[in-house]
């Protein structure tokens, strides 16, 4: 299995659960692009509704509620409000039907069915919404989650169930030699080192590396597969945008569908659609994306005006989205996922949202079963169907957001230092970025992005990591580039470190 992100740490899960050896290979840290970059939201898709999207729509809602039953511990419902304006292309009759469908193809599943709030309804809510020609809005419930740590329960509870899971091991070449077991050659992206695995299946889930990852293994080499897009987001302290409802945002300028979202201490906003074809590795925000997303916010909060200067931090992603046809706009590419067959026996699977990842991982997993290869022993029939769809995740320490109250000061206590350290070994950190972006969240929270935490962590990874001076160096230096990638580039803000 190629590729770290939810769609790989699914199938291998699914996979391993069914008895299947199982062999899972990340090139960065689990969850590194797109599957912690999301904007932390497992949906149905309303916006879907009106491109006639029924399916894609009724199985995200069927997903959506298995997450929250499955992972009560990181999905959990949240708030939505769809305001209707005199302006908006949608009237607030149109919104309420469409609720009313989307509640339907949720097979009613949601806390609550949705409800129709006046103009004055609205404003006791939520009162930092635009008060001036609202007509009224519409309440209903989606899906919030911690889309890295999702990502990271799938890696080790797979792991639970004898799947090898090594994350910053890229997968180099792979020798083809079917009937016989293929030779996949392996390099350690810490310390270089080479090693070779034995595979009679291959499965890429490389998201909007695909294409990249087809060149480096010689296959479908007829024509490239995918469109991404990038997805950018902002974050501001909950006081500069107090919120108590998700709210969806039509963006004044092109009427793309945007959120405001509660996060915790903070309020995010997102997410920007542009197609974007250059490396997946160096994929950016850049300032015209800030400037979209808070004209936007000024527009719908005008009684909270934000600039750049109120921005704490930003992330970016490419959606791993299936090329369209030529005349598409980003915001129109399907969501859908698409999964093929090489006759070498590799196997890809692409496209897709976070919140069916579970659901695609069952459609790859089958169709290895049953593909019948001319080199390849028939599987047992015995082997057990997918047994995710009622399995509950392990439960993660819930010690998020006790770190978020606690690593505001720049020195740590016994208690904390002892569980950071318990935290490398359980949550497979191997890099100081993994500790401070995907496992933590304190660099999207705190005011210096965890800088003023690095000689407080310094003899705590050197230790737990046998770091040499050297190697804590890089991995100073490696998160120096990451806070020029998502706060200089795009917010125009100087980030140095300090050695």
């Amino acid at each position: 299995m190629i590729g770290g992100g939810i769609t790989g740490a699914a199938i291998a899960r699914d996979a391993a659960m069914r008895g299947l050896n199982v062999l899972l290979v990340e090139k960065n840290d689990f969850a590194w692009g797109t599957s912690s970059r999301s904007s932390k939201l497992v949906h149905g898709g309303v916006r879907y509704l009106e491109n006639l999207e029924f399916k894609l729509v009724f199985e995200s809602t069927q997903e959506r509620a298995l997450l929250w039953k499955n992972a009560p511990d990181l999905c959990r419902p949240i708030p939505f409000l769809f305001p209707a304006f005199r302006e908006s292309r949608l009237p607030l009759f149109a919104l309420n039907i469409g609720l009313w469908l989307y509640d339907i193809l949720s097979t009613f599943r949601s806390p609550t069915l949705h409800k129709q709030y006046s103009a004055d309804d609205c404003r006791r809510r939520e009162p930092a919404l635009k008060q001036k020609d609202l007509r009224g809005a519409i309440f209903y419930w989606d899906g919030a989650t911690d889309d890295a740590l999702l990502t990271l329960a799938n890696v080790i509870d797979a792991r639970e169930h004898g799947a090898a899971c090594v994350a910053r091991t890229e997968v180099k070449q792979i020798e083809w030699r079917a009937p016989e077991a293929h030779l996949v050659h392996l390099e350690d992206q810490l310390n270089g080192e080479r090693h070779t695995v034995r595979a009679r299946v291959v499965i890429g889930a490389a998201g909007p590396w695909t294409d990249r990852l087809h060149d480096t293994l010689r296959v479908f080499d007829d024509h490239h597969r995918m469109a991404p897009t990038r997805g950018s987001h902002i974050v501001v302290k909950k006081e500069k945008l107090p919120l108590q409802h998700a709210i969806v945002m039509t963006h004044p300028e092109d009427g793309r569908v945007l959120f405001a979202i509660p996060w915790h201490s903070h309020t995010v906003i997102g997410t920007t659609d542009l197609f974007d074809d250059d490396s997946p590795d160096a994929v950016r925000m850049i300032p015209a994306e800030c400037d979209y997303l808070i004209h936007s916010a000024r527009h719908f909060f005008p009684d909270h005006p934000l600039a750049v200067a109120d921005i704490v931090s930003t992330w970016t992603g490419l959606r791993p989205l299936l090329a369209p046809p030529k005349d598409a706009t980003a915001s129109e590419v399907s969501r859908d996922h698409e999964l093929k067959w090489d006759e070498r026996g590799y196997l890809y699977i692409t496209g897709g949202k976070l919140t069916t990842h579970r659901e695609m991982a069952k459609q790859a997993v089958d169709k290895v079963l049953e593909r019948s290869l001319d080199w390849l022993e028939p599987l047992d029939e015995a082997l057990p169907r997918c047994p995710t769809k009622h399995a509950p995740f392990p439960r993660l320490p819930q010690i998020r957001e006790g770190l978020m109250r606690e690593f505001s000061r720049d020195t740590l206590s016994a208690e904390e230092v002892a569980l950071v350290r318990e935290m490398i070994h359980t949550q497979m950190i191997l890099h100081l970025e993994d500790f401070l972006v995907r496992r933590t969240e304190i660099f999207y929270k705190h005011d210096d992005n965890g800088v003023g935490l690095l000689p407080s962590l310094r003899p705590i990874f050197c230790e737990e990591l046998s770091l040499s001076e050297r190697q804590w160096a890089q991995q100073v230096m490696d998160y120096q580039k990451y806070l020029e990638h998502n706060i200089q580039a795009p917010l125009g803000r100087k980030v140095e470190i300090t050695p």
